[in-house]
């Protein structure tokens, strides 16, 4: 038997798995789908077309699913996925896809997404990203695994964030922010490599290593770029990471920060 609170609203519609808990006074729409273990808490709406994957925990107040804040769109054919083992904080607000955009607003596994952040139509949220509290991202946003916002980080629609990029607190970022850095500022800026980060991954310090002169000769030498990323290329293009990097960097449609 689903423990469903007596308050709460369920579209006949909604697929449920058998211990998904909801809340008092939520509200699940028929275009829903909450796999195992799924919570979602007082006073939440969750419309759709929306899945939420095992283990997703949704707290107070947030909004889920709803139509994107377009004009003239209503959301009717486009999606919203949620992956597993997600924390979703108080009064959080995702959106579903747009037709002018992909049609699906994706969500990894194992984010923790702070309280009141904004999660806007089309984005790609990667897994294990934190989104501290009153970040937004405008419609259209791709961010990369391991990626970590301060608080009230505002982004650009259409921006890239780069593999753990961390974000200063009030970073406001208008182009895309390289892998493995940190950005700070209005608008942002690179502000070194993200070496907190990288520690906490485990990663190796020759790789560190390889990524803080890649960066160097990038951003420092005061090459013209295309030479920078040949010589970065032919250096250490064979570090995985730092590959990832000169790809990154070569598909920034928009400029990136530096």
């Amino acid at each position: 038997m689903t423990p469903i609170h007596p308050t709460a609203v369920v579209d006949p519609g909604a697929k449920l798995a058998d211990d998904v808990t909801i809340g008092p006074y939520a509200v699940i729409g028929g275009d829903v789908e909450l796999r195992a273990g799924v919570s979602v808490a007082a006073h939440c709406v969750v419309s759709g077309p929306t899945l939420v994957g095992e283990g997703t925990r949704i707290f107070p107040s947030c909004v889920i699913g709803t139509e994107p804040q377009i004009i003239g769109s209503d959301g009717g054919t486009t999606r919203l996925e949620i992956g597993r083992d997600n924390v979703i904080r108080e009064f959080a607000v995702i959106h579903v896809g747009s037709e002018r955009g992909g049609d699906c607003t994706r969500i990894g596994d194992g984010n923790f997404i702070l309280n009141n952040v904004h999660v806007a139509h089309d984005c790609q949220i990667g897994s294990h990203c934190v989104l501290a509290s009153f970040s937004a991202l405008a419609g259209h946003v791709n961010l990369q695994d391991h990626v970590v916002f301060g608080a009230m980080t505002g982004v650009h629609q259409f921006v890239r964030i780069g593999e753990s990029v961390f974000t200063g607190a009030n970073s406001m970022i208008s182009k895309d922010a390289p892998p493995f850095t940190k950005v700070v500022g209005d608008r942002a800026r690179f502000a070194g490599l993200n070496t907190i980060g990288l520690e906490r991954r485990g990663f190796p310090h020759d790789v560190v290593a390889a990524l803080k002169h890649a960066y160097h000769v990038l951003f420092q030498s005061k090459l013209l770029l295309a030479v920078a990323l040949a010589r970065v290329e032919d250096e250490s293009g064979h570090v995985p990471e730092v590959a990832r990097v000169l790809e990154f960097l070569r598909e920034a449609g928009r400029g990136f920060i530096r």
